[in-house]
């Protein structure tokens, strides 16, 4: 098994975006010859909630996308299956948190816009998220961020920072 660990950076109250770039290993695992169908790059987009309300009636919520890709190969190279794991950063699966100095602000990873299932490493109640085998180049999964309302939290620039694992 072949593991590919990147970092996500959370941002709460600041606007940015931060992609994150990981390569290991060959798609499909398949070499011919000198002749290799590529390598798997994953790349991440930020969550970021922008500002933050703490009047606001409802949760915030923002997404996170990773895509992973077979590149630099022959055509027709297809991801491999694989599975993507999130750490749980400042806090814990329970209760994930941003921090500003020694301020914190909840939130949460979830696997679908259901957000039913917290995305983590498949401890606990968590699970993590399989794809790939589907016959495609490239894949994207996108994960559903939620920061619960009614949190009075001293004004910052709250941040957390997650490592995302994707195993084949």
């Amino acid at each position: 098994m072949h593991r590919i660990k990147i970092l996500i950076l959370l941002l709460g109250i600041s606007l940015c975006s931060l992609p994150g770039m990981a390569r290991a290993q060959t798609c499909n695992n398949v070499i011919i010859g000198n002749l290799f169908y590529g390598y798997i790059a994953v790349s991440v987009t930020s969550l970021s909630f922008g500002a933050y309300s703490p009047q606001a009636s409802s949760a915030q919520q923002s997404s996170v996308s990773i895509t992973a890709s077979c590149t630099g190969g022959l055509l027709g190279a297809t991801l491999p299956p694989f599975t993507v794991a999130m750490s749980t950063g400042n806090g814990s699966f329970t209760q994930r948190q941003m921090l500003s100095g020694t301020n914190s602000l909840h939130y949460q990873i979830y696997t679908s816009a259901s957000l039913a299932t917290v995305w983590g490493d498949g401890t606990g109640s968590t699970s993590t998220v399989s794809a790939g085998n589907n016959g495609m180049a490239s894949q994207t999964i996108i994960g559903y961020g939620v920061i619960t309302a009614n949190q009075y939290v001293t004004p910052g620039s709250y941040t957390d920072l997650i490592t995302v694992t994707v195993s084949y």
